[in-house]
């Protein structure tokens, strides 16, 4: 687990630098109208949220105001160790909310939470798999296996069918809502090279230059040659490393039947005597998968709400906490050790016919949970289908 490690490291260590525009790809140059633009520096306004720069220049954030400050004030009340949401319109890609926070336990945390990408993907990346799958082996939902074991690790012995052992099969639908990592070991070994799960983490952003308003830490993947490091990979256990806002660009994808949009954060820019310079446009990113394909993630992410991993946070007793509106979303948890850490996962989208928010939240729990990220995930869509 030294990898592990490693990955932990982001929560307990001061990577302050770490988003400065000479180490990060993607952060805009010296002259550009965004050149200084802070996402801890937002401040509300009578307006909406707002920077003012030494220049004169002044800021326009697109994020919701009261949306902005539910999610705030909804980490801020549970008190996580570290936390972040990103609220994306689904069909433009303008950022609608942006939250992050880290509390006082940690003694040097990063301080762009959403943009910060060493917390590991976990199983959303089975998102990266399942399109995989069902593109380029034959598989579709319905195909079923048979296995044991995988809930906490994936050993070699989960690879090989066995009758006596194997006493649970799952679709491959019902393995993506209840995230069932032996099924997806046992599938990505059989049917995906090392080179088209790769290819396929590239669609989806893995290992290359985030572009958005400020400077993002790209996500890096690693497909291992080796047989059962690359099983693990697919299901999800390290190997991967995901942001927030990346999280949220991977859900805008899927709502849109493929389409990856640049997120953006600055509605317009103005000079020190209120002229704009600088106004936000939609820019198409490139695809990641099919439209059928899309639809086919969409089908899956709604089990993960309605009966699987995420069924718990989005339901109150009875009662769904979002009434009216399906949710579709992917759940990820993944512990590190040495402190001991918690990353709790969920990227989704709304509603799931018709979507038009994707959505990502991220929350590192220490030994003593505070919540779990698909229940506040739960409440900030809440929020926001109330008020839209």
């Amino acid at each position: 687990m030294k990898r592990s490690i490693r990955f932990i490291v982001f929560v307990v260590v001061a990577l302050v630098a770490a988003f400065s525009s000479a180490d990060v790809p993607g952060a805009p140059p010296p002259g550009s109208p965004l050149a200084g633009v802070s996402l801890r520096d937002m401040r509300k306004g009578p307006d909406g949220y707002f920077q003012q720069l030494a220049d004169g220049r002044r800021v326009h954030f697109t994020v919701i105001p009261d949306l902005q400050q539910f999610a705030d004030e909804l980490f801020a009340a549970n008190d996580v160790p570290a936390g972040a949401a990103v609220v994306l319109n689904s069909r433009t890609g303008r950022v609608l909310a942006l939250s992050q926070y880290h509390g006082e336990a940690f003694a040097s945390p990063v301080d762009d939470v959403a943009l910060d990408a060493s917390p590991p993907a976990a199983s959303i990346f089975k998102i990266v798999t399942t399109s995989a799958l069902l593109e380029k082996a034959g598989v579709n939902l319905n195909t079923e296996l048979c296995y044991h074991g995988g809930g906490n690790s994936l050993q070699m012995e989960n690879l090989i069918d066995s009758r006596e052992l194997d006493s649970a099969c799952r679709s491959l639908k019902k393995a993506f809502g209840f995230s069932t990592n032996a099924v997806y070991a046992k599938l990505s070994d059989r049917h995906l090279p090392r080179d088209v799960l790769h290819q396929y983490a590239e669609r989806f952003g893995f290992g290359r230059p985030l572009p958005f308003d400020v400077a993002v830490s790209p996500s890096e993947v690693d497909v291992p040659a080796e047989r059962l490091e690359k099983a693990r990979a697919a299901a999800g256990f390290w190997h991967s490393h995901l942001s927030p806002l990346h999280g949220a660009m991977i859900a805008q994808s899927i709502a849109q039947d493929g389409a990856m949009l640049k997120p953006y954060i600055v509605e317009r820019v103005e000079d020190a005597a209120g002229r704009p310079i600088y106004e936000a446009q939609t820019a198409y990113l490139g695809r990641t998968v099919e439209k059928d394909t899309a639809r086919l993630l969409r089908e899956a992410m709604t089990v993960t709400v309605t009966d699987g991993t995420a069924r718990k946070g989005f339901r109150e007793g009875n009662h769904p906490v979002v009434p009216g509106i399906q949710v579709a979303g992917k759940t990820g948890t993944l512990n590190g050790k040495n402190p001991y850490r918690a990353y709790s996962w969920f990227v989704g989208l709304a509603p799931a016919d018709k979507p038009e928010v994707a959505i990502a939240v991220l929350i590192v729990n220490s030994p003593k949970w505070r919540i779990k990220s698909s229940s506040a995930a739960a409440a900030i869509l809440r929020e926001y289908f109330n008020k839209r």
